[in-house]
């Protein structure tokens, strides 16, 4: 049975990890989620143009990344060949054949190259406990962020995760815990997704800065007002146990729900329901008007 919710109403508002097994086929989809044949090829695109105009914005690695770095190239050119190759409107031929002058480009630059998912390494750094035990804290240690939401690259490297999401909202009284756990706890092998919605105006996929936030005018029908859904995974490398982050972002306008059942509706309430740091980081206020109902 095809689910008809919006995105919103399937995955709610509450601050949770919310995380699902993911099979290795569908780890980097090929297929837009919202059914756009067009967009896999100019996300691929865009990124070629923002790492040749903007590349220390959107591409940073910490020393000695390069291993774990050259693990991802190969599991992205493995996968690719192993699910990618029959689909007949894909016509981004999965390899990163270069130039002899971009040769010596970092291994993850290659591999973020080849899809539209932005790519992410953290690596486990002991840190004494206070029991005397050696305990770890997961760092940010390179990145391929072409397409941030609202979160500058320079600003989170070399940083462990609770002062990565330190400006999200109850994240250390809610998720700091269950987050450094569940990175702690996982093993090679599993891949494991989640989804993450927000709103913003237009369909810029480079955000960096949440200041730059734009008020949406008060019609849907204009389609300034779109949903941006990032289709996040996580998975262990297996030879240096390093974690990478994936993240696919999809925005579509939010008018393409306007006739689903109580869609609008729902997402008023949950803006209006949050926490005033919520709405606060999440914008509601900017948005409110274009969901408004006419009167």
């Amino acid at each position: 049975m095809i689910d008809e919710r919006a995105p919103w109403q399937r995955l709610g508002f509450k601050l949770k990890l919310g995380l699902r097994a993911r099979s290795e086929a569908e780890w980097l989809p090929s297929n837009d989620l919202f059914g756009n044949r067009a967009a896999r090829a100019k996300q691929i695109a865009l990124k070629k143009r923002l790492l040749a105009k903007h590349h220390q914005d959107v591409f940073s690695a910490m020393p000695n990344t390069n291993v774990a770095s050259d693990e991802v190239l190969e599991m992205v050119r493995q996968h690719l060949a192993a699910y990618h190759n029959n689909y007949a409107h894909n016509e981004h031929t999965h390899n990163d054949r270069m130039a002899a002058s971009d040769a010596k480009l970092h291994p993850l630059d290659r591999a973020a190259r080849l899809v539209p998912e932005d790519l992410l390494l953290l690596a486990p750094f002991p840190k004494a406990a206070a029991d005397n035990k050696t305990a770890v804290k997961w760092h940010l240690v390179a990145a391929s962020l072409c397409f941030p939401a609202h979160w500058v690259l320079a600003e989170k490297m070399n940083k462990p995760l609770a002062a990565i999401h330190d400006p999200v909202p109850h994240y250390d009284e809610r998720l700091a815990g269950p987050v450094d756990r569940f990175f702690d706890k996982m093993t090679i092998g599993p891949i494991s997704a989640r989804m993450n919605w927000s709103l913003q105006i237009g369909t810029d996929l480079f955000t960096p800065h949440r200041a730059q936030r734009q008020a949406a005018a008060s019609d849907l029908d204009n389609h300034q007002l779109c949903l941006r859904l990032e289709n996040q995974t996580l998975r262990k490398l297996p030879q240096t146990g390093f974690v990478l982050f994936t993240i696919r972002t999809h925005i579509e306008p939010l008018s393409r729900w306007k006739h689903t059942p109580n869609a609008l509706d729902d997402l008023a309430k949950m803006l209006s329901n949050m926490s005033r740091e919520s709405q606060s980081y999440k914008g509601a206020a900017l948005y409110a008007g274009a969901l408004r109902k006419p009167t």
